[in-house]
């Protein structure tokens, strides 16, 4: 659980949180007092997932002195702050828009926040996408997960997932959001939610995502296919910017550890 807030850009480009708190078109996510680099990590994971050919929304880090307005309490954070561009916003701060519905997959299966781990499986997600989405929603479900999955992100629960309408009629699988890599943190050899048979990052396999197609009614091709090309993009990723991105050293070090256990990897 990261404290955050909804910040709007200002004319000189500097972020401040609206005096409601409310309306923005950025959400800014503050340094944990749990754990460290937390919003690095994720501007670290966000960097890694779209150049693994995941959509994820503009993001960038900033200096917590920068945001303007922030609540005296905040005030005692030190470090950098992740700033991420909203995508149910229509227009800029300035220019009005409105907004995009969206619900999150806890909405879709009508279950309470408290229940987000276990009342649905990533097979019921991918069950719903086969229904109501296009195949571009099944390929980036997949390469989500599969992304989740090689860096050892175990918090991916049902609010962690979404459906946008951008056209305020047809469902689409939102852009990525929550990224992180949770084994930096926190050791855990299971995922948040049960991929088809198996929550457990060993399991997650070409024979599993195989099992998911087959129940949940997806092309297999289309799935195995999604997730070989996203291994292969991640691979290239990590190896050519892991040294580069602003990671604790610790957290590369477990994520190199954790490809070695992911079957796909």
């Amino acid at each position: 659980v990261q404290l955050k807030f909804s910040a709007i850009e200002e004319a000189r480009g500097g972020l401040t949180i609206p005096a409601q708190g409310i309306d923005g078109h950025w959400i800014v996510k503050l340094p944990s007092l749990a754990f460290a680099a937390v919003p690095e990590n994720e501007f670290s994971m966000l960097t890694l997932a779209r150049m693994s050919g995941v959509e994820v929304p503009d993001f960038r880090l900033v200096d917590i002195d920068a945001i303007g307005n922030l609540p005296e309490a905040a005030k005692a954070l030190r470090g950098q702050v992740l700033a991420v561009r909203r995508f149910d916003r229509r227009g800029g701060d300035r220019q009005g828009g409105g907004k995009t519905h969206m619900e999150d997959f806890a909405q879709v299966f009508g279950v309470y926040p408290d229940k987000k781990y276990g009342k649905a499986s990533y097979r019921n997600i991918a069950a719903v996408l086969g229904a109501e989405g296009r195949d571009a929603d099944i390929a980036e479900f997949i390469r989500r997960l599969t992304f989740n999955m090689l860096i050892g992100n175990a918090d991916a629960h049902l609010k962690n997932w979404s459906l946008i309408y951008p056209d305020q009629r047809r469902a689409a699988l939102a852009p990525a959001y929550d990224l992180v890599s949770t084994i930096a943190y926190i050791p855990d050899d299971k995922a948040a939610l049960t991929v088809s048979r198996s929550k457990r990052f060993a399991d997650f396999s070409a024979d599993e995502l195989a099992h998911l197609a087959a129940k949940a009614m997806l092309p297999e091709k289309l799935v195995l296919d999604s997730a070989r090309e996203t291994v292969e993009k991640f691979r290239e990723a990590w190896q050519a910017e892991k040294t580069n991105l602003p990671l604790p050293s610790s957290a590369a070090q477990a994520i190199d550890a954790h490809l070695r256990r992911v079957p796909i990897a």
